[in-house]
């Protein structure tokens, strides 16, 4: 029996992978539960149960058999769940499906996420601990030392990643990190995906990039980092009309940015609403040019898109996507050395477009995401 637990106050990946369960010949061995009982999008498979101790316990004392774990994500409620299972089932095979926030929020390295304009943002001068927050950004690791936390925190996270045996990651350079923060030398890499392009996008030739808008960001968040990418583009004296996708995430932060674009650019189009998939796919058709300006893995269905319809990607050159889009051979572009106007002045050729659908596809076609999902499901 396989039991896969989610922590996920909203439902739309837990939804995902209740799906994915009830379409397996393996369906009767396959159970879920999510630590969240207000979840909005919910399936009738799943059993929602409060994040505590209590609940953890009756919840597993109901349980028969278990060989396998699969966490969707991995993280420290998610350990406390593991540590009390594991005193029933010692032998369990357990799994972490990656999601990369474990990895990156973490509080010795949550600080290379912003650059200063999102930092001030997120711990804002007016702060009455100004002080305080200016000292964890410059140096968290230190404060924490002081406070006597660090020390406590990480031995936590370390025995948290010694009881993993299988990381379940898209990107290999999410399991190079983990092996740099954990001493668990015997954890295994298995690539995975939750979906494939053509799940993500269905009627896939159906989307090309035809358009001559230049998108910045994908959501309305500050790890997007919109600011010094709207500075940069402006000072180019670029002719594109803008896109400035903000339809999700921080509405204050998304308004802050919205009017800094505005004052910035004549040609603006911004998407406050939500829209149905194939609409967005089809506005996105609009864009010629992308610059995503995230530290870490997010935005990667919007990034695979843009990507697959032949627009021009822009990546931060020191996040672990750009590295394993390039290692892979995808065509893509980093902030830094090469935003600049020349690059946005033409559009890549027919040879490159193919070839990055060539790579995408070989990656995420149906066949190959059934492989990754039998890896955990059977």
């Amino acid at each position: 029996m396989n039991l896969h637990l989610t922590n996920d106050t909203y439902g739309l990946y837990p939804v995902e992978i209740a799906e994915r369960i009830k379409g397996s010949s393996n369906r009767n061995n396959n159970m879920m539960v999510n630590l969240s009982e207000t979840s909005v999008l919910k399936d009738e498979i799943i059993s929602y149960i409060r994040p505590t101790r209590k609940s953890f316990k009756e919840y597993i004392k109901n349980i028969q058999q278990l060989d396998k774990i699969i966490f969707h994500p991995y993280d420290l409620t998610g350990y406390k769940f593991l540590t009390m299972l594991l005193k029933k089932f010692p032998a369990v095979k357990v799994y972490w499906v990656c999601w990369s926030y474990e990895l990156f929020n973490l509080p010795h390295v949550v600080h290379e996420l912003y650059e200063p304009f999102s930092a001030n943002y997120v711990l804002p001068n007016n702060s009455p601990s100004k002080k305080y927050a200016l000292a964890i950004r410059k140096n968290l690791v230190n404060v924490l030392n002081m406070l006597k936390i660090k020390r406590n925190y990480l031995e936590t996270l370390k025995h948290s990643y010694s009881l993993v045996h299988y990381f379940c990651a898209t990107m290999p350079s999410d399991f190079i990190y983990l092996q740099k923060i954990s001493s668990n030398n015997k954890i295994s890499y298995l690539p995975f995906a939750y979906l494939s392009l053509n799940k993500i996008m269905p009627d896939l030739d159906k989307f090309r990039s035809v358009g001559n808008k230049l998108m910045i960001g994908h959501s309305s968040s500050p790890d997007g980092n919109h600011y010094e990418i709207i500075q940069k583009i402006s000072s180019l004296a670029n002719d594109h009309p803008v896109f400035l996708p903000l339809a999700y995430g921080s509405s204050e932060y998304g308004s802050i940015i919205k009017q800094e674009a505005q004052k910035k650019f004549k040609d603006l189009e911004v998407l406050e609403e939500k829209l149905e998939r194939t609409a967005y796919y089809q506005k996105l058709t609009e864009v010629g040019w992308a610059i995503i300006n995230v530290k870490v893995q997010q935005g990667f269905g919007n990034i695979m898109a843009l990507i697959w319809m032949g627009a021009k990607v822009f990546l931060d050159k020191n996040s672990n996507i750009y590295k394993d889009f390039c290692a892979w051979g995808i065509k893509v572009f980093n902030i830094q050395d090469d935003l600049n106007k020349a690059e946005l002045s033409n559009r890549l050729n027919f040879e490159q477009v193919e070839n990055n659908r060539k790579i995408i596809l070989g990656k995420l076609n149906d066949d190959k995401v059934d492989e990754y999902w039998d890896q955990i499901l059977y």
